[in-house]
């Protein structure tokens, strides 16, 4: 009897130990930012973010995020501590050169290319993208240049890169070795830089839910975009929609079993799991393949503390783990992912 009793309880403890694992694996927890608006390099609480807007991969267990209302590009490590890579609020406006010097305006998309350790920047208020160059081994020093656009002048334009337009460009993600494909959100378009020319992959500029072939469909606020598989996930703020742009073919609205409240960031993971930052109601939202959401994290309260977010404006699957930017709490957070 005594043999049983204490199986019984080694097994409840057992189970009790892989249920609190289980849980853990879900559990939000903060990475960076004191909570507060404000600029300063640190670790963990000691840095000050003010509204991080964006994210991308950027090493292993290291991202880099566009600071929108600090004017900065700047890198979070897993272990919370933050650098700040280019910019600052003392620096807004428009120069090129190096990164220490540069002025960017509102930068808010941002892409990484591990190849060559360019940064790309998608900066609405210049309506511009911005490319940071390393200029050491190290990948601690940068120079930053104007891809694509005309500084200060915002427009629609396709053609050569240096004189081509857009309007408050948002998402940007890098399509191949030469290509990036850029949410223009103030022009409804999906367009397209490859190899020092711009042209509209998506979107006839009319404001709507239109589906069909690339150059007839319709958005509103195409936010945020990311690749999936060989097509393209869409996050249209505008219309609470997520749309699929297949390459060339057609765009289509995707199927959810509810309703989303202004998506304004998406990603998703090796194996086709699609997560939504739905801002609208302050929630991090997963979708399985039969396009059921379920809340990943989030209350759908907007007050400050590690497990309530406060208008989520971004998501990213890196390193093992949900990368989190919680707009108008000024932090990073993150939540580990089964195995």
């Amino acid at each position: 009897m005594r043999r049983i009793y204490t199986f019984f309880v080694f097994t409840l403890l057992l189970s009790s130990l892989v249920s609190c694992s289980r849980q853990k694996d879900s559990e939000i927890f903060l990475v960076a930012g004191s909570g507060k608006a404000g600029f300063k390099d640190g670790v963990g609480k000691e840095a000050e973010l003010n509204k991080p807007i964006r994210l991308a991969p950027f090493g292993e267990n290291t991202i880099v995020l566009a600071d929108i209302n600090n004017n900065a590009i700047r890198s979070v490590s897993l272990d919370g501590s933050v650098r700040t890579i280019c910019g600052g609020p003392d620096k807004s406006g428009y120069m090129d050169g190096p990164a220490e010097e540069a002025k960017l305006n509102a930068p808010h998309g941002v892409a990484y290319d591990k190849q060559t350790g360019k940064i790309y920047v998608a900066e609405a208020g210049n309506h511009i993208i911005r490319m940071l160059t390393p200029i050491d081994k190290n990948h601690s020093e940068y120079e930053i240049s104007t891809l694509a656009g005309v500084a200060g002048q915002a427009g629609f334009r396709d053609g050569p890169a240096d004189s081509a337009l857009f309007m408050s460009p948002h998402g940007l993600v890098l399509f191949g070795s030469d290509s990036i494909i850029i949410a223009d959100i103030g022009n409804a378009r999906i367009r397209l830089l490859h190899k020092g020319v711009v042209s509209t992959l998506a979107g006839s500029g009319a404001i709507g839910t239109k589906d069909g072939t690339p150059l007839e469909a319709s958005f509103k606020y195409p936010m945020d975009i990311v690749r999936f598989s060989s097509d393209i996930l869409i996050a249209d703020a505008g219309t609470h929609l997520i749309r699929k742009l297949d390459l060339g073919n057609t765009v289509s609205t995707v199927n959810l079993q509810d309703t989303l409240s202004t998506p304004h960031g998406i990603t998703v993971d090796g194996n086709g799991k699609i997560y939504i930052a739905d801002m609208g109601t302050n929630r991090i939202l997963a979708v399985d393949k039969a396009g059921s959401l379920h809340i990943k994290a989030g209350t759908g309260k907007n007050k400050n503390s590690t497990d309530i977010l406060n208008k989520p404006a971004a998501v990213l699957v890196h390193s093992g783990y949900l990368w989190i930017a919680d707009l108008n709490n000024h932090q990073i957070k993150a939540i580990k992912l089964a195995d």
